[in-house]
């Protein structure tokens, strides 16, 4: 049988026409896209674990806010959408930079547009004299200057493409989309920045800027660092699990796209449906690996559930490569010790379901205080959850986690 492609995407976020789910969301931030549009700003602090589909949720709020799809609720709009992915190597000042590179980028189309930018961003130019070797007192006030420049640059190139000159085409205004905040360094100060740019604007009568920031769970502490108030201009968004209807609906997506593409059409079982929906734990991520390794199993254009089972566990399959990502860093790198491994591979004989510190010390071959320090450790490290209600019992955050530890965590 001639290859076939495969419509599955496990290591980038699905294309807007095999999205599903996540409606109570999408209809969440396009009200808010509404109520920026009509002078009434609303940010929004989306959250979630690795792989639980917050990139492929951006992606499609990009395609509703610029108008290349209608919104869930009939929303119609056209924003500029400057979307920035965080590094752990930025500054404040690098972030300005970047923020400037990209808004010129979106919105200097025409010539008129590019000398009005050059003019309104001027003082970016002087940020590289903020790179020396200053005091720190003096660069926190300096920064406080330059960020009354970046908020008033920002208020009127907002207000130049909603109210715009003859001839110009409108916009509803600007969509910031701020990704992988969680990788945010204290230099970059992002709660910080937020918080003053967001206050500045409104003073600035400048109410068309929307800013949405994502990233993992610590993202929320990371914000507060920086200005403890931050978090508060922000509507919370936590992602969860697909529902299983869901997560077989992708699965369908996913078929219906292969059978658009390929000249031989390919069926799908309902029990191989159920048998990725149970095995991916509702994260969109680990459904488009698990159907992918399938599809690339299934030989006789009948996807079932021989294929998924028998491509999942192999090495290299599924869950390895789901492991690759996700669980290799949390087993091997976060941790130095062959104690602390030990704890984990005790925890995953439980999947993930509580177990009492008493049980883990029964197998346990280190001394107390190592198991003690091992808990803590892993704890805080986010790498296995306490029970917040029970003392003394913790469990893996997944149960493909605990899976992997048994099939590939001793490998070498």
């Amino acid at each position: 049988m001639v290859s076939r492609i495969n419509p599955f995407k496990p290591n980038s976020p699905v294309p807007v026409g095999m999205f599903a789910g996540r409606v109570d969301e999408l209809k969440l931030l396009e009200g808010g896209l509404n109520q920026t549009k009509h002078g009434e700003p609303t940010n929004f602090l989306i959250t979630g674990d690795r792989g639980i589909g917050k990139s492929s949720l951006l992606l499609f709020l990009d395609a509703i806010a610029r108008g290349k799809v209608k919104g869930l609720d009939g929303g119609e709009f056209d924003y500029a959408v400057v979307s920035l992915n965080i590094s752990d190597r930025m500054n404040l000042l690098t972030f300005l930079k970047v923020v400037e590179n990209n808004v010129r980028r979106e919105i200097g189309k025409t010539e008129v547009i590019r000398s009005f930018l050059a003019d309104t961003w001027s003082f970016v130019q002087r940020l590289r004299v903020m790179d020396s070797g200053i005091e720190r007192s003096e660069k926190d006030q300096d920064e406080e200057v330059m960020l009354d420049e970046f908020s008033s640059s920002l208020a009127d190139t907002c207000n130049r493409i909603v109210r715009p000159a003859s001839g110009e085409s409108r916009k509803d205004g600007i969509l910031f989309i701020i990704d992988e905040a969680d990788n945010a360094s204290s230099e970059l100060r992002l709660g910080y920045f937020v918080k003053t740019v967001t206050e500045n604007l409104q003073k600035k009568d400048c109410n068309n800027i929307m800013f949405v920031v994502t990233g993992l769970p610590e993202t929320v502490e990371k914000l507060k660092a920086s200005h403890e108030s931050s978090v508060r201009i922000f509507h919370p968004v936590k992602i969860k699990e697909l529902l299983p209807l869901d997560r077989k609906w992708v699965v369908d997506l996913g078929i219906k796209k292969a059978n658009e593409i390929n000249n031989e059409k390919t069926s799908v079982t309902v029990d191989a449906k159920d048998q990725i929906s149970s095995l991916s734990e509702g994260y969109p991520h680990f459904i488009q690996q698990f159907a992918y390794c399938a599809f690339k199993q299934d030989t006789d254009l009948i996807l079932d559930e021989n294929d998924v089972m028998a491509s999942a566990f192999a090495d290299g399959g599924a869950l390895d490569s789901i492991g690759n990502r996700y669980y290799e860093s949390d087993f091997y790198q976060k941790i130095k010790s062959d104690e602390y491994r030990q704890v984990l591979t005790i925890m995953s004989k439980r999947m993930n379901s509580w177990i009492k510190k008493a049980e883990i010390r029964a197998e346990f071959t280190g001394p107390e205080t190592k198991l003690t320090n091992a808990l803590k450790a892993l704890t805080d490290r986010k790498i296995i959850l306490k029970n917040k209600e029970r003392d003394g019992e913790y469990r893996l955050q997944q149960r493909g986690f605990a899976l992997w530890i048994q099939l590939f965590g001793n490998r070498k």
